[in-house]
């Protein structure tokens, strides 16, 4: 098969240009990378502090190791199926891998009646709880970059989780306006110096309430909107501000409310996600109005993607008695971890694994060099997608599949051929009588 990585001239770094980031939900793919041979990766482009991190992660490959000891792979897939082969209560979690590795993960939880999780589903859940619950109305990316004149950011910047966000989708004109310009405002929230830097060509409101009611400021907000003389202050807002930003929101033509849920605090932070899909409904009453939730590192967005046109529900489910269970408290892999008695954690975007109870047998799959609180059962070092192999990645706002190439050969599998492998190791089941 055709390889798309470029040949090394001889002692010179070669160039990749237009490279996808695979590591963060805005799936930025404009991106310069410079190949050292014969495995070292900096990123030219761009300062995004999450690109310029992962991409210069690039130990050299190692052997899979079993009970600490280093083996051939086939020792080690061999090894991995006999213990899973023997589970009684298996999870198959942190599913940080690319869409052929949540399908290879999804198949091999199949065959176990395994629970499912990803290892960041926290945060996406206190978006899909409100989705489950009252449905919302979403926009893309795109949208918010070619036709938004007002968007409210509510809570803390998301640009601490997605750095380009700004960059790529708010400070450049938009391609459906007359006059191509629009208005930020931050509620509840502070921008950070590099957001406020990116948007100095536009006007930018700050009301600085306290992050942690930004739900109590969405409300007041939607019920200024409904009725001008209700406005009140609310999150140490003032009211005037409260009756001011009801007023610009009623007035916008295409006005985005974008919020990055796992920045929310507390233990209900999707009530927080509940009154801002509010706010969102009610403005709709007046003018155009969308939510942008952010999510999406380690593909979480991909694999709750596959989970559910696999399935037909998302991720926190059982596959144990033939039929998906969908429960997102009992299923939560950090819950279910207690009683797990053989745990399939899968990470090759970043070389970081939990500490799981002791009693616990753990096979990983990550990237070489990953330290771990104690050393897992079996050990298989695998390549991170858009870096040692090509990969599809989905962006945050679900609609659009990134397709990473493979930039550097160190030898390793991708998640896909490990899972694969170890599936066709498992013991067979005997037939029906």
């Amino acid at each position: 098969m055709a390889s798309d990585r470029p040949t090394h001239p001889i002692g010179r770094p070669v160039v990749h240009h237009d490279v996808v980031c695979p590591f963060c939900g805005l799936g930025c793919d404009d991106l310069t990378v410079e190949e050292e041979p014969p495995s070292t990766l900096a990123v030219r482009s761009t300062d995004c502090p999450v690109a310029r991190e992962r991409f210069s992660h690039t130990p050299v490959a190692e052997p899979p190791r079993v009970a600490g000891v280093p083996v051939p792979l086939a020792e080690a897939v061999e090894a991995a199926a006999a213990l899973l082969g023997a589970a009684q209560a298996p999870l198959v979690a942190g599913l940080g891998t690319d869409v052929d590795g949540a399908r290879a993960a999804l198949s091999l939880a199949e065959r176990l009646g395994a629970v499912v999780d990803h290892a960041l589903s926290d945060g996406l859940y206190r978006n899909l709880a409100v989705l489950q619950r009252t449905g919302w109305i979403a926009t893309t990316l795109a949208e918010l970059r070619n036709r938004c004149d007002l968007l409210l950011v509510a809570g803390p910047d998301p640009a601490a989780l997605h750095p380009r966000l700004f960059e790529r989708w708010v400070a450049p004109a938009p391609a459906f306006q007359t006059p191509p310009s629009r208005e930020v405002v931050f509620l509840c929230g502070e921008p950070l110096d590099t957001t406020r830097a990116v948007l100095s060509g536009l006007p930018v409101t700050v009301l600085p309430g306290d992050p942690a009611r930004t739900g109590d400021a969405a409300a007041a907000l939607a019920a200024a909107l409904a009725d001008p003389s209700r406005a009140a202050g609310a999150a140490g807002i003032g009211a005037g501000d409260i009756a001011a930003l009801a007023e610009r929101l009623r007035t916008a033509r295409y006005a985005v409310v974008a919020w990055g849920a796992a920045a929310f605090a507390g233990p209900h932070a999707d009530l927080t996600v509940e009154r801002l899909v509010g706010l969102v409904r009610d403005a709709n009453r007046h003018t155009r109005c969308a939510g942008l939730p952010l999510a999406g590192h380690d593909n979480i967005v991909g694999v709750n993607q596959v989970c559910t046109w696999r399935f037909g529900v998302p991720l926190r489910t059982s596959l144990a008695g033939g039929t998906p269970r969908h429960d997102p408290h009992r299923f939560d892999w950090a819950r279910y971890a207690a009683v797990a008695d053989v745990v399939v954690w899968v990470s090759s975007f970043r070389p970081e694994v939990p500490a799981f109870p002791a009693d616990t047998t753990v096979v990983a799959l990550a990237p070489p060099g990953t330290a771990f609180a104690d050393e897992p059962a079996v050990f298989i070092p695998v390549g991170t997608p858009g870096i040692d192999h090509p990969a599809h990645v989905f962006r945050s706002d679900t609609v659009v599949a990134l397709r990473g190439r493979g930039l550097i050969d160190r030898g390793l599998p991708g998640v896909a051929a490990v899972l694969k492998a170890i599936a066709a190791a498992l013991p067979q089941e005997a037939p029906a009588c």
